[in-house]
C-alpha cells in the first residue's frame, strides 16, 4: 500500500515537472516572438499588415536598410582599406567627395535599383536622377539619399551616418517617342517635391552603434544594430523631442560662422549663451556641435532644444540640400513633435517648401516646439 502511495506521487510529480516545462517553453516561445516582432524587417512587414504603408513601400525601405549594414562596415574599416581621404572629385554642389562618398552611393544605387520599385533615384553624388524604372509591382517611388553625411568626419572615425527620403511616385511618363534629354527633363521635374508628397523618411547613423530611424508618417521609431545576429532591433519606440521641462537646453551649430550670420540671429546666439533668451541670466545653454546633421539632429532628437543651420554671407541659401536631407529631417521632426522650419522669421515650414532643382540647398532651424517659437518670438521683436 505504501508503495503504490509512493508511486502515485512520483506520477504526479512528474506530470506536475512536465506541466512546468511545457509552460516554461511556452513563456520563452513568447519571449522569442516578441523579440523578432523587434526586428526592423518583421516590424516593417507588420506595419503594412495594419495598412500603415504597402507592401512595395516595405521592400524599399529594407533594401536601404540592407545597405546602412554593408556601408557601416565599410565606415568601421575604412582605415584597414584605405578607405579614407579624398577621392579626386566633386559632387554638383560643389563638395569634394570622400573615397566613401563613392563607394556608398555606388551600395545605396545598387540596393535600391535591384529591389525594383523606384522610378527615380536622387544622390547627392549623382548631378542628374538615376532612371530606374522597372514596371515591378506598384511601387515607382522617388527615392533619394546622401549615401553619407558629414563625411568629413571619416578620417578622425568621428559620427557620420546617411539620410534618405522617399517620395510618392508622381508623374514620370517615359514616352519612347520623346528624347532623352526631354526624358531626363520630365523625371527631374517630377522629382523636385515638397517634403509633405514624403511617404517615409529617416537617417542610418554610424557611431558608437550603428542606429536606424524611420517614420512613415505614424510616429518615429528606431532600431539598432544587433551585430551578433546582424538585424536591426527596435530600440527606440514612438519617439517624441523632449520640450518643456523635459528639454535639456542644449544649442547646436557652426560656432565658427556666427560673425557671417544676420545680426539679428547672433544676438539671439549671444543671449542663449548667457541664458537670458529663455529669461535664466547667468544660467546659459549648453553648445554641442559634431559637425554632420545626422549626429547633432539625432542629440536633439533624443535631449531636445535646437539646431541652427542659417544662411551666411558665405552661403546665402545654406549648404544642406533641401531635398534629400533637410526635407526628410523635418518631416522626422515633425513626427516626433518637434518643429523645422526655414525664412527670415524662421517662420516658414519647411515640409511646404517645393525645390526648384534637385540639389537645391535650404537654410533650416529645427528642434523642441518651444525652443523653435522662442526663436520666432526673438525674431519678431528683434
Amino acid at each position: 500500500m505504501m508503495m503504490m502511495m509512493m508511486m502515485k506521487k512520483s506520477c504526479s510529480t512528474r506530470r506536475t515537472q512536465k506541466k512546468r516545462f511545457y509552460s516554461s517553453a511556452s513563456q520563452e516561445q513568447q519571449t522569442t516572438n516578441s523579440s523578432a516582432e523587434k526586428m526592423l524587417s518583421i516590424w516593417l512587414t507588420r506595419q503594412a499588415q495594419l495598412g500603415n504603408l504597402d507592401d512595395d513601400l516595405v521592400i524599399v525601405i529594407n533594401s536601404i536598410a540592407i545597405a546602412c549594414k554593408q556601408i557601416m562596415s565599410l565606415v568601421k574599416a575604412a582605415p584597414l582599406q584605405g578607405n579614407i581621404g579624398l577621392a579626386g572629385g566633386k559632387n554638383e554642389s560643389g563638395d569634394e567627395q570622400k573615397k566613401l562618398d563613392v563607394i556608398a552611393n555606388d551600395i545605396f544605387l545598387n540596393a535600391v535599383q535591384k529591389c525594383g520599385r523606384s522610378s527615380v533615384i536622387v544622390t547627392e553624388e549623382e548631378d542628374h536622377p538615376v532612371l530606374s524604372a522597372t514596371n515591378v509591382g506598384n511601387g515607382d517611388y522617388v527615392v533619394t539619399f546622401d549615401p553619407i553625411d558629414g563625411s568629413s568626419n571619416i578620417d578622425a572615425c568621428v559620427t557620420t551616418g546617411a539620410i534618405f527620403g522617399i517620395y510618392s511616385p508622381g508623374e514620370c511618363d517615359i514616352d519612347p517617342t520623346q528624347s532623352a534629354e526631354e526624358i531626363m527633363k520630365n523625371c527631374t521635374e517630377n522629382a523636385n517635391q515638397s517634403g509633405e508628397n514624403l511617404v517615409a523618411a529617416g537617417y542610418c547613423m554610424f557611431s558608437s552603434s550603428c542606429v536606424f530611424m524611420i517614420t512613415t508618417g505614424h510616429g518615429v521609431f528606431g532600431f539598432t544594430l544587433d551585430e551578433q545576429i546582424g538585424e536591426f532591433v527596435m530600440s527606440h519606440e514612438k519617439l517624441q523631442i523632449p520640450d518643456g521641462k523635459d528639454m535639456k537646453r542644449i544649442y547646436s551649430g557652426n560656432n565658427g560662422n556666427v560673425q557671417l550670420w544676420a545680426p539679428e540671429l547672433r544676438e539671439y546666439v549671444k543671449q542663449l549663451q548667457t541664458g537670458e533668451i529663455d529669461g535664466r541670466k547667468g544660467d546659459p545653454w549648453s553648445y554641442r556641435y559634431i559637425g554632420a546633421l545626422i549626429g547633432d539632429f539625432h542629440r536633439t532628437l533624443l535631449y531636445g532644444g535646437i539646431w541652427l543651420y542659417p544662411p551666411d554671407v558665405k552661403a546665402t541659401e545654406g549648404k544642406a540640400r533641401l531635398l534629400y536631407e533637410v526635407a526628410p529631417i523635418a518631416m522626422i521632426a515633425e513626427q516626433a513633435n518637434g518643429m523645422a522650419t526655414r525664412g527670415k522669421m524662421a517662420d516658414e515650414r519647411v515640409m511646404e517648401v517645393k525645390p526648384m532643382s534637385i540639389h537645391q540647398k535650404s537654410p533650416m532651424f529645427v528642434g523642441s516646439n518651444s525652443a523653435v517659437l522662442g526663436l520666432q518670438k526673438f525674431l519678431k521683436e528683434h
